[in-house]
């Protein structure tokens, strides 16, 4: 944004220490095309011109961009200027700037170092008398003159004139929170002395009253918003024919309260209509609104589901527990389907396709299903696997058995069967 606004300051003016005096001067003569001999001959001065600190117009200076800005604008030079009236000349100079941070409160400061010339006089009057005025403690209103800068929701981290930010400086949002606005990247045009505050009408109020009028133009503010914002940033809300936006309501009888709103309700619609009609709006425009804002004008799929789900599961409550069950679900599903892999992996192997059949189960979805597969291989598994050490010979030992009866017997030929000779050809 180009145009030049202006937040006030207190001035904390003090005086420049006896020991810095060659440097000050030195960083005055920088500014100066004839040099000053003395320091005499000039009043230097410091003060704090800015902080990170909310202020008054529900804004604050962003400490890492804003802030460093001004201190680097306050070296290379800005003008002191009467009341930001452009139309004159200045009278002083800033000729350094410090980023002071406080760690006990967290809040960071700039101090800006000024010059006013002794004695020279400037859009008619002597700078003798504008010198005087700040040491007596008559003059100690500042405001700083910015530009270039972006205002940033505090609430939703939007640009705050971004048509997705709904929020408003000094009213609470969504979550009760206080919505101010941080200034980033602004760059100091001026310094000026006020009488009070900042110039009337210059102010991000007059930013903050667009976005108001927007909004109220377009009906996106309810009777409740139009009037805190009137009285929080003292403007009036009209709606185009001069009519004031607030109203004291008088007292209707509900089939009057209900044509008044059937009313309404046609006539937004005929607004609406005649907008998409004449491709002043979008269509998506809208329903993107109308599902922010929780506006009783539905979709088709948004009526199927409500009825699909009944009276009970269509709050948002009892929406946020099925969503909740649901990944319950889907977590135990998985843990199903696991254990139905590995229950294969037992009984058959690896040979198998794990990650098809793995498919194949979280396709299907069937809980019960799956546990009678796990089942199952359980039992192939143990039918399979049985307890002990065993060889081939012992089971056809222990068939032979079986076969000759538990009595059976054998003979042994001493003539034939000679066991001294084991392994011998």
């Amino acid at each position: 944004m180009d145009a030049l606004l202006e937040i006030p300051m207190r001035l904390d003016a003090t005086a420049i220490p006896q020991d810095e005096s060659q440097r000050v001067l030195e960083s005055i003569n920088r500014h100066a095309m004839e040099p000053f001999q003395d320091l005499g001959e000039v009043f230097p001065f410091r003060g704090v011109i800015s902080n990170s600190r909310l202020d008054s117009y529900m804004t604050r200076m962003d400490p890492n961009t804003t802030l460093p800005n001004y201190v680097e604008d306050l070296k290379r030079g800005v003008s002191l200027m009467n009341g930001h009236d452009i139309t004159q000349s200045p009278y002083g100079r800033s000729f350094g700037g410090e980023l002071v941070q406080n760690r006990e409160d967290f809040v960071t400061s700039v101090n800006g170092d000024f010059y006013i010339p002794r004695n020279v006089v400037v859009n008619g009057t002597n700078t003798d008398e504008a010198i005087r005025a700040i040491v007596t403690g008559i003059q100690r209103d500042m405001s700083v003159g910015f530009s270039d800068s972006e205002y940033q929701c505090s609430s939703c981290g939007r640009d705050l004139f971004d048509p997705q930010c709904t929020h408003f400086p000094g009213m609470e949002d969504e979550n009760g929170r206080m919505t101010f606005a941080w200034i980033v990247n602004a760059r100091l045009r001026e310094v000026s002395t006020v009488y009070k505050g900042a110039t009337p009408g210059a102010s991000i109020f007059g930013k903050y009253a667009e976005k108001a009028r927007a909004y109220y133009d377009q009906g996106e503010l309810d009777q409740n918003h139009i009037m805190k914002l009137e009285n929080a940033y003292s403007i009036r809300l009209d709606d185009g024919k001069g009519k004031r936006s607030f109203y004291l309501p008088k007292r209707d009888t509900k089939e009057e309260q209900n044509n008044m709103g059937a009313q309404a309700r046609n006539s937004l619609l005929d607004d609406v209509r005649s907008a998409i009609r004449e491709n002043k709006v979008e269509k998506s425009v809208i329903y993107d609104i109308l599902a922010e804002e929780g506006d009783p004008f539905r979709q088709p799929e948004d009526i199927e589901l409500r009825n699909e789900l009944g009276k009970e599961f269509s709050k948002p409550e009892a929406i946020r527990q099925l969503k909740r069950e649901a990944q319950q679900g889907r977590r135990y599903l998985a843990d199903v389907i696991d254990s139905a892999v590995a229950s294969r992996v037992k009984a058959q192997g690896d040979t198998f396709n794990a990650e098809s059949y793995r498919q194949m189960l979280t396709l299907s979805g069937d809980i019960d299903h799956i546990k009678d597969e796990i089942d199952s291989y359980e039992r192939l598994a143990k039918e399979r696997f049985v307890t002990g050490r065993q060889t081939k010979g012992d089971l056809e030992d222990d068939q032979d058995d079986q076969d000759r009866g538990d009595n059976a017997s054998f003979k042994i030929n001493p003539d034939e069967d000679d066991f001294f000779k084991e392994g011998e050809e």
